[in-house]
């Protein structure tokens, strides 16, 4: 009876405790909501602040041509206080969006959809108000505004966006290659070790740049060259920069092609007169055959906060084969290129679904396995000693490459998928990376996969989110309790929106990711040990 009347005595002690707390929090609403204004203002001069690379502050510039929504300045401050005075919304619900019909659509509306009406189909005259409650917009496009401000009608304090500012430059073929030589010329000033494992992109010139393209046409008529040429067939092959994917702007450099771009560059007269982003670069003509065809491999990896910044790579991989088997002099641009969109090309009138042999598999346990069937390898062990650390260690590199691009904000995320080639001594080079890269039905099994995917992308971004959003909402009651003002926790607030995990927000262990960069961490930790602290920029 004595414990009964104890343990009802504690419960009372409580329940007066929360409802005094609650009670003086709903007092304070005025309070909350501009504290939540300051804090919105802070992330916008504090962090999403890159001054050096983007001329507006403020402004988070979309490209949202095909949907209609309602701008509103004073959304950011109604949804976070509308979160704040109701926790579950965060820490038990999501609430996400996709305002495309595809793939990643079909899978997000199975966790808590809310659409977002596409203009083009639905002709609508009236515009969507964005709902209080969304927290994960997961969209296609850069987002689901244009022209808005940050922490006002967008970007909201409570919300984790799937897109970032800067990730062109890992995406864009031109500034993927102009980072990598700034890169590589700032490791050279230091350590000579620094350097060693930054060779993941092939021999290129940017023809863009005139002394590059006078060194590029007065090697390809050296004799050199042309008894290379007539050995071991094409030497380079031509690439368009900015945003083109999907193999569409890949030319192999045959004889035919050689004499069209001698002829438009006048074999190097137009160096520096000629501004379009082409990049000719070294062909890799041994690569590692699959039944004799080419293959490639793709690696996704997301940016999972840039503030501080921390990345995760993918366990599983497509592994896609060329549609045509490989012959260095073949004409035929899908013997060389294995993009999906080639092998469509080629396979125009047959059914691509049902034809898995040129989506091996996703696991690259497969192609460990080849190796060992092939006597290329010995170690049974090969794929986590050697491959996986590669992988992870390029990726680190092009991350660190482009990184001071980034705002530092830990609302943002970016989903990016790397395509790499192996050769037959079993180097790897990067061929491009691709921001957002598109997810397809293309067999079962993919579909499966991609489905596998998303849903680990949502559980990273829901388990910083609610970690932020824990330390945060504290953070504001210690505000009310002392009757202070943000200001004065300005060192509080700067740590608490750091994104790290809290421990009651774990990753569970089916998730598939791995994650490669912590910047909470210091030095070598930071990069899992696989670069040295001296070498870090």
């Amino acid at each position: 009876m004595t414990q009964q009347i104890l343990l009802a005595s504690l419960f009372i002690l409580f329940l007066q405790k929360w409802l005094i707390e609650n009670t003086l929090v709903y007092k304070q609403y005025d309070q909350v909501k501009d504290i939540l204004k300051q804090m919105n203002n802070l992330t916008t001069s504090n962090f999403y602040n890159n001054r050096k690379y983007f001329s507006n502050k403020r402004s988070f510039r979309f490209d949202l041509s095909k949907s209609q929504i309602q701008l509103n300045e004073t959304y950011c401050n109604q949804s976070d206080t509308f979160k704040f005075y109701h926790p579950d919304i965060v820490l038990k619900d999501i609430y996400t969006t996709r305002e495309t019909d595809d793939l990643t659509q079909e899978i997000v509306k199975s966790i808590s959809f809310i659409k977002i009406p596409n203009q083009t189909k639905d002709k609508q005259q009236n515009k969507t108000a964005l709902p209080e409650a969304l927290t994960i917009p997961f969209n296609y496009y850069d987002s689901y505004l244009t022209r808005s401000n940050t922490g006002l009608s967008a970007m909201c304090l409570f919300q984790k966006h799937n897109h970032m500012r800067g990730r062109q430059q890992l995406a864009y073929k031109n500034e993927l290659l102009n980072n990598y030589y700034q890169y590589v010329d700032k490791l050279k000033t230091m350590p000579e070790i620094c350097s060693q494992n930054v060779t993941y992109i092939p021999k290129s010139y940017r023809l863009w740049l005139k002394d590059e393209c006078i060194a590029f046409f007065e090697l390809i008529n050296t004799p050199e060259y042309q008894q290379k040429f007539q050995k071991h067939g094409p030497q380079f092959i031509s690439k368009l920069g900015l945003e083109v994917h999907r193999g569409a702007g890949i030319t192999m450099l045959f004889e035919k092609e050689t004499k069209q771009l001698i002829k438009e560059y006048q074999n190097g007269q137009k160096c520096g007169q000629i501004s379009k982003y082409v990049i000719a670069q070294k062909y890799i003509n041994n690569p590692f055959l699959f039944k004799g065809h080419k293959i490639e491999f793709r690696i996704y990896f997301i940016i999972a906060s840039t503030y501080p910044l921390i990345v995760y790579a993918y366990d599983s991989s497509l592994i896609r084969r060329c549609a045509m088997p490989f012959d260095k002099f073949s004409l035929e641009k899908s013997s060389h290129v294995c993009n999906t969109a080639i092998v469509k090309q080629k396979l125009e009138g047959q059914d691509l679904q049902e034809d898995q042999a040129f989506f091996i598999e996703w696991k690259l346990d497969y192609l460990q396995e080849l190796l060992l069937q092939k006597k290329a390898i010995k170690n049974k062990k090969w794929l986590n000693d050697y491959l996986y650390p590669k992988i992870h260690n390029t990726i680190q590199h092009l991350i660190m490459s482009t990184q001071h691009y980034f705002d530092n904000d830990s609302k943002l995320s970016e989903f990016f998928g790397v395509d790499f080639m192996i050769t037959d001594d079993l180097q790897i080079y990067v061929l491009e990376v691709n921001s957002n890269p598109q997810l397809l039905k293309t067999t079962p099994g993919r579909i499966l996969q991609n489905t596998q995917l998303v849903n680990d992308i949502i559980e990273i971004q829901v388990a910083y989110l609610r970690s932020k959003y824990v330390r945060l909402r504290s953070l504001i009651k210690r505000i009310l309790s002392s009757k202070s003002t943000l200001q004065k926790f300005d060192k509080e607030f700067k740590e608490a929106y750091k994104d790290k995990l809290e421990p009651e927000f774990p990753i569970s262990p089916n998730n598939l990711f791995r994650k490669i960069i912590d910047k909470n961490l210091k030095d070598s930790k930071a990069y899992n040990d696989m670069i040295q602290t001296k070498c870090i920029l």
